[in-house]
């Protein structure tokens, strides 16, 4: 299953669905797409929630995620990082992108559970959406 696509219909506002899936699979405009990340992600408030910041570090962001279905791995959308658009280890990705000052996603269920991480010095969001 792809990991964007479904991120993005499932959490993004509709008016910016398309144009953000077609820019996130062409590698000349993937960059303008996750600079979003940085700024205001057009997300839908009703599936997201502001992690605590008690849990917003990687060893009780790795336990939340877990308890809510998440797997051993994420699919990862980050500009600043090597890993952008590929599967890690859960720990090892929150690990990253908590370390960088960028926006990233960590995608663990596709369209159903991700955390975003906004830029520094946000705090980060985790997104759920339940299906039957």
């Amino acid at each position: 299953m792809d990991h964007e696509a479904e991120f993005t219909r499932a959490f993004l506002a509709s008016a910016k669905r398309a144009r953000f899936i077609q820019a996130l699979a062409q590698p000349k405009h993937r960059g303008e797409a996750l600079a979003q990340l940085d700024e205001d992600l057009p997300y839908m408030p009703g599936f997201a929630t502001e992690v605590p910041s008690a849990q917003d570090f990687p060893a009780e962001l790795e336990k939340l995620l877990r308890a809510k279905g998440a797997g051993p791995t994420c699919h990862v959308m980050a500009l600043e990082l090597k890993a952008d658009g590929r599967e890690l280890p859960l720990r090892e990705a929150l690990d990253q992108i908590c370390l960088q000052g960028s926006g990233a996603i960590l995608s663990c269920l596709p369209g159903q559970l991700a955390y975003y991480r906004p830029a520094a010095p946000g705090r980060g969001i985790l997104f759920e959406r339940h299906r039957p």
